[in-house]
């Protein structure tokens, strides 16, 4: 495992909705992206390939709370959900603040010499994702007369 070092798992990215704010006491939908795929470089001094596939993904929300998916999540839209839908990877908010959203995917790694099978590698491969910084606020709403494309400076356009 330590010789894996010399042949790094692609870096995950991860990415969030609505982008760059949360709104308090409703979820916040993240994602992420990250597949299997082959690097190749020198193993125990030898040629070789290490594929890696990703199998959990770790969010650490910032204010506390962590959660763990086997699967990356996407999009409301790709779920067909509407905006501030829960899913499997989203979160709600309590408090107002600027947080710094982390993620680590879990990789586990094979490797093989040219003209050998797959052999697995034991533990895990952990590589981290580039962090979100988000501002958490709450939201209301206000009744108004116009809309604001008939009134652009009136309450909440």
């Amino acid at each position: 495992m330590s010789d894996l070092v010399n042949i790094q798992a692609a870096a995950p990215s991860q990415g969030m909705e609505p982008d760059g704010w949360l709104v308090v006491g409703v979820p916040t939908n993240f994602f992420a992206t990250a597949s299997a795929h082959v690097r190749a470089g020198p193993l125990l001094g030898v040629a070789a390939e290490v594929r890696f596939t990703p199998v959990a993904f770790r969010w650490d929300y910032g204010d506390g709370a962590f959660r763990t998916a086997v699967a990356g999540g996407s999009s409301w839209a790709a779920q067909n959900l509407p905006e501030f839908s829960e899913t499997a990877t989203s979160h709600v908010f309590e408090q107002t603040g600027t947080l710094t959203i982390g993620l680590v995917v879990s990789y586990s790694a094979e490797y093989r010499f040219p003209g050998t099978d797959w052999r697995t590698v034991q533990g895990l491969v952990l590589v981290p994702a580039s962090p979100i910084t988000a501002i958490a606020d709450r939201a209301g709403t206000v009744l108004v007369a116009e809309s604001c494309l008939g009134n652009s400076r009136g309450p909440g356009c």
